[in-house]
């Protein structure tokens, strides 16, 4: 699985793009108990959002994701989610490849 760095926002989300279509990368927190991030596979109304130049769309959506709970069945992002499918290790590993150079301590080691 080949997955490459498009864009991202610091500290609220990455894009990434596999075979031609365009994810998400979306942080999401709930107090001390969860830190985690959900992948979602832009639609084709977020999509050409993006494409059309509105990088907010994206800023939109990962505070979606974050205010909706993901990790509860009820998050109409939980069904979205493909960290959670049968594929979501690969996915996971694939996303952390492509964005490594692009996270905050990568940038924070290059100031030295």
């Amino acid at each position: 699985m080949t997955v490459r760095y498009v864009d991202h926002e610091p500290g609220m989300w990455f894009l990434v793009e596999q075979e031609g279509s365009l994810y998400l990368h979306a942080r999401y927190s709930y107090s001390a108990l969860i830190d985690d991030s959900a992948l979602i596979r832009l639609n084709d109304t977020e999509l050409a959002a993006y494409l059309a130049g509105d990088h907010d769309v994206l800023s939109d959506l990962a505070t979606r994701v974050h205010n909706s709970a993901p990790y509860r069945a009820e998050s109409k992002f939980f069904s979205r989610d493909l960290y959670r499918s049968a594929d979501g290790p690969q996915y996971r590993e694939a996303v952390s490849a492509a964005i490594a150079d692009h996270t905050w301590i990568a940038e924070q080691r290059r100031k030295r």
